[in-house]
């Protein structure tokens, strides 16, 4: 066979694994930003509010876990629920819900 054939057809070939190689570049880019959109979606969803809050407090301060409860604000930084930082609202309600 001859040598410039030989290159020419390594040429070819390397130009389709580039071609390949772009086009599994692109798909796992556009998997990725979308998986990242879901998250996105999945923490503003699971966002609870305020109203939430206070509403599994008071149920176990009405079930008499009052120290529970003001031990998990302050352990948050918070001496009462308006002071409590919301980014905190997810872990302080797992903890009030573990409280038995």
């Amino acid at each position: 066979m001859d040598k410039n054939k030989i290159i020419q057809d390594i040429i070819v070939n390397l130009k389709g694994i580039t071609s390949s190689l772009e086009t599994l570049v692109k798909t796992l880019n556009e998997s990725a930003d979308s998986e990242q959109k879901e998250n996105t979606k999945e923490v503003k969803q699971k966002q609870p509010t305020l109203e939430e809050v206070r509403a599994a407090m008071a149920e176990k301060n009405r079930e008499g876990h009052r120290e529970e409860v003001k031990a998990i604000l302050v352990k948050y930084g918070a001496n009462k629920l308006t002071a409590l930082d919301p980014e905190h609202y997810v872990e302080v309600l797992k903890k009030v819900g573990g409280i038995k």
